[in-house]
């Protein structure tokens, strides 16, 4: 009998890479790719989740807390607490002609626009919680008058202040010497132009 040969069976490919090749590593931009897409996403879940806080509408000032609650961000009060401190801290001052000569009147009878000063005469009452960059302000320098400050405290104290100093002016000294040499009497200093 004739021996039966059998064919040994043909090695078909693997999928397996042939040992000491190591496997095929995806390219560096597919990685850099990946890596982005997950830092979009984390971005764009945290940017959700914020907006989901902040009320619509308030220019991102006001959030709602845990409880669903309205609050103002932390910046608010900050402002807040220096704009009250700015206020307990004001000046109500004299603005007085630094020389003799004609100042600007706005408080004047019949249409007159100026009125002659004697130096250290009053020229305007008024009251601020920035009374440097105040000295410095066009007004006064064009009308020549220096500052001087008369009282300090909060900005209510100072401004009531303000209000006796422009009220009172009808009997102060110097008006009263203007009206006997000139005959010119001001219902407030030339330099204020309302009552308040």
């Amino acid at each position: 009998m004739d021996a039966i040969v059998v064919a040994e069976p043909k090695k078909t490919a693997s999928s397996r890479p042939p040992s000491g090749q190591g496997r095929r590593r995806p390219p560096f931009q597919f990685l850099l790719i990946f890596i982005l897409s997950i830092l979009l996403l984390l971005i764009a879940k945290r940017e959700v989740q914020m907006a989901g806080k902040y009320v619509e509408g308030t220019e991102g000032y006001v959030y709602l807390d845990e409880d669903g609650n309205p609050q103002v961000i932390p910046e608010v009060y900050e402002r807040l607490e220096k704009q009250k401190k700015k206020r307990e801290e004001c000046v109500q001052y004299v603005a007085v002609a630094s020389g003799d000569g004609y100042r600007a009147c706005y408080t004047c009878p019949d249409g007159q626009k100026s009125i002659f000063l004697k130096s250290g005469e009053v020229w305007k009452y008024g009251e601020t919680c920035e009374f440097e960059s105040r000295q410095n302000a066009l007004e006064y320098k064009i009308n020549r008058v220096i500052l001087a400050a008369q009282n300090y405290g909060t900005k209510d104290y100072c401004y009531k202040v303000q209000l006796d100093s422009i009220y009172l002016y009808k009997i102060h000294y110097q008006n009263l010497m203007r009206l006997k040499n000139t005959g010119i009497w001001l219902k407030r200093p030339p330099g204020n132009k309302i009552y308040r």
